[in-house]
């Protein structure tokens, strides 16, 4: 298998790895506006519709991933990843031709299930092209890619859709998705660890005969990640649903500045991104999960306080504040949750436990997009789900410093056992 550690983070195939990912992200915000165009905004759709239209882009990731990380863990994931790239060209090609809104919602959940592939491919793949001690670096050139489709995808497919029908500009994303393959197919072979071919002549191969249920049941250190980045898209996702009432209701505006506090949460993912990225020192991914957890909560406090801030610009410079401050711990966390799960698990069960990992991020999701409704306004008003999810954060760190002690003692455990 080849290997290109110790020779810096931006090798040939991080970088080709990083340009595709982006290519094929460019082209899926493309498509996704276009959908909302075809049956929301340029159709009789409304919440049921747009909110299926979500449903069917996160479920059949919830279902496939478990799947996707054993094929990674079983076959090059260099062709495996040109595959699904393929395989979803050819699924989104089919909206061109489409004018059925029935027809939308299975391609959209067809397509995600083919590109469920690629997050646990990725994973897997990077910790044989780098060292251990460059893992958070890389992790965060990704997350500022990340960061800047997010910021730069939307404006493109808006002015996209301002001068051209949907059908047509879902051309952009097909064409994407083709690209995108071209470009991994200059990768070199990727096979997984502990299959024949993998391992260097005369080495041992490890083990693959561990289920994952037993590396997570005796990991302190996955079983906490795991659980923390549940709990933390689960309280923070009632953002997503219920930020532009908030901007109406509370904030008293509209589209432009809903659009700038979305912005603005992408800046400070790209500016934390950044600064892991160019840091020289070695970094303690845990100290940077916790400090993640407490700048994400300044969302929900911002948006919590805001209602006793008179009415104007001060109310909305509070919101500004909140979400930069939020984003900037988002991309702490989303990095070095990806730098744990790497550093922890073997390298023969890597897509395995990627695929659990997003699976368990998007069952976080799900749980939070179909609870936060149930809860406005029946059980509590907008301003207190605020403050509670500022307080389940604040709780959730507290309890991550309380198991950090369990992880170290686990990691003492293992040395004197490799020293003994």
């Amino acid at each position: 298998m080849a290997t290109l550690k110790g020779r810096g983070i931006f090798t040939g195939p991080i970088l080709i790895l990083g340009f595709s990912e982006s290519v094929s992200g460019m082209g899926n915000w493309i498509t996704m506006m276009a959908v909302l165009a075809l049956v929301v905004f340029r159709g009789d759709g409304g919440v049921l519709e747009s909110g299926a239209i979500m449903m069917a882009g996160l479920l059949p990731v919830l279902l496939g991933s478990p799947l996707s990380g054993w094929l990674c863990d079983r076959y090059d994931r260099r062709k495996l990843m040109i595959a699904s790239e393929l395989l979803q060209a050819l699924l989104v090609s089919v909206l061109i031709f489409t004018t059925s809104v029935g027809v939308v919602y299975p391609i959209v959940a067809l397509e995600a299930l083919a590109g469920s592939i690629m997050m646990p491919a990725r994973r897997s793949v990077v910790p044989s092209l780098v060292s251990a001690q460059s893992l958070s670096r890389v992790n965060a050139f990704f997350q500022q890619l990340s960061g800047t489709i997010k910021i730069a995808a939307p404006l493109l497919a808006g002015g996209l859709l301002a001068i051209m029908n949907p059908h047509t500009a879902i051309i952009f994303d097909v064409a994407s998705f083709l690209l995108s393959a071209l470009l991994l197919s200059r990768l070199p072979e990727l096979q997984p660890n502990g299959v024949p071919g993998s391992t260097k002549p005369g080495s041992k191969p490890e083990r693959v005969d561990r289920t994952l249920r037993s590396l997570v049941s005796g990991s302190v250190g996955l079983r906490l990640i795991f659980v923390t980045v549940f709990l933390g898209i689960f309280v923070i996702v009632g953002f997503d649903v219920l930020a532009s009432v908030f901007v109406r209701d509370s904030l008293h505006s509209g589209e432009g500045v809903f659009g700038l506090l979305v912005s603005l949460i992408g800046i400070g993912t790209v500016g934390s991104s950044i600064l892991i990225m160019a840091g020289k020192r070695e970094r303690n991914p845990w100290s940077d999960i916790v400090t993640g957890i407490l700048l994400l909560s300044a969302i929900p406090l911002a948006f919590g306080i805001s209602s006793f801030v008179p009415a104007g610009p001060v109310r909305t410079l509070v919101a500004i504040a909140g979400c930069l401050l939020g984003g900037a711990g988002s991309g702490l966390l989303n990095v070095q949750a990806g730098t744990l799960l790497q550093l922890l698990t073997p390298a023969t069960m890597l897509g395995r436990t990627a695929g659990a990992f997003q699976t368990t991020a998007t069952a976080g999701q799900l749980l939070g997009v179909l609870l936060t409704p149930a809860l406005i306004p029946g059980v509590l008003s907008m301003t207190g789900y605020f403050i509670a999810a500022f307080v389940a954060l604040s709780i959730l760190v507290l309890w991550v410093l309380y198991n950090l002690r369990a992880v170290r003692a686990s990691a003492r455990a293992r040395t004197e056992v490799a020293v003994g």
